[in-house]
């Protein structure tokens, strides 16, 4: 078991030695980066969900709120209006 423990404690002194990685300088703006994307993509998801909720709001109170009944509106007093506008000819 000594010759076990001897052959680990070498490969531990020679990786403690060996230089590091250089993709390791470059991992933690890499990490921010994929940070800061996934917040982006979270915030985008609550706007468009409060968004959607407010519509479905909107939607819903205006389908329970009674309308008030369809009127038509007064001639308009339009200067120069032809005879043959379609108004006009459809007796309206």
């Amino acid at each position: 078991m000594s010759d076990l423990d001897q052959l680990l404690g070498q490969v531990a002194a020679q990786m403690r030695n060996a230089p590091a990685d250089p993709r390791l300088e470059r991992l933690e703006d890499a990490v921010m980066a994929g940070v800061v994307s996934r917040r982006e993509r979270a915030v985008a998801r609550r706007s468009l969900a409060l968004a959607g909720i407010v519509a479905v709001g909107i939607g819903w109170i205006g389908s329970v709120v009674p309308g008030s009944p369809a009127q038509a509106a007064s001639r308009p007093a339009i200067i120069g209006m032809s005879d043959y506008a379609p108004s006009r000819l459809l007796g309206q």
